[in-house]
């Protein structure tokens, strides 16, 4: 919350995700199909989204839903493809979209979890690589905007996805 100064300096995107994550954990009900799992999880996040990072997150949680539905056998590199797939939708999420914001920073990850994912079929090691794509991506933003490179901060919804695949 301290650091959210774009769009609004309003001190709540950290609460704003945490909420909508909050919500996805206390309505998801896993199963063995992960296509239904998935579509639990974009359901929740819908429906429990606060705020521009936590629309942002659900719709591109959403994608995820909706582009894994077309495979039956899910690789690194089928996720990661399916990853990149689902941008879109995150971009759509938004009237005007803002590079240097989470949206840039969900691309570049979805990117290089793809690539990492042509060459590897380890989960864990295509995560692990990608993240830090989305790490270097994350501090770039206060290249991106000039409102947060002006008050010394990197964009707090990219924060908090990067804090969510740290999760993971």
């Amino acid at each position: 919350n301290e650091i959210n100064v774009f769009p609004v300096a309003d001190g709540d995107t950290g609460s704003n995700m945490a909420s909508t994550l909050n919500h996805i954990l206390n309505t998801v009900k896993p199963t063995l199909a992960m296509d239904e799992t998935l579509k639990s999880i974009a359901d929740a996040s819908l429906a429990g989204a606060r705020g521009n990072s936590g629309i942002i997150f659900a719709q591109f949680i959403n994608g995820v839903a909706a582009e894994v539905r077309e495979h039956r056998v899910m690789t690194a590199h089928t996720f990661g493809q399916t990853l990149v797939n689902s941008v879109p939708y995150a971009y759509e999420s938004m009237a005007q979209p803002v590079e240097g914001t989470m949206l840039t920073v969900i691309s570049a990850w979805a990117e290089a979890f793809h690539e990492a994912g042509k060459k590897s079929n380890d989960f864990v090691e295509v995560l692990n690589q990608s993240l830090e794509k989305a790490r270097e991506s994350l501090i770039k933003t206060t290249e991106k905007l000039e409102v947060l490179k002006k008050s010394k901060v990197v964009d707090s919804g990219a924060q908090g996805f990067v804090h969510f695949l740290e999760g993971i």
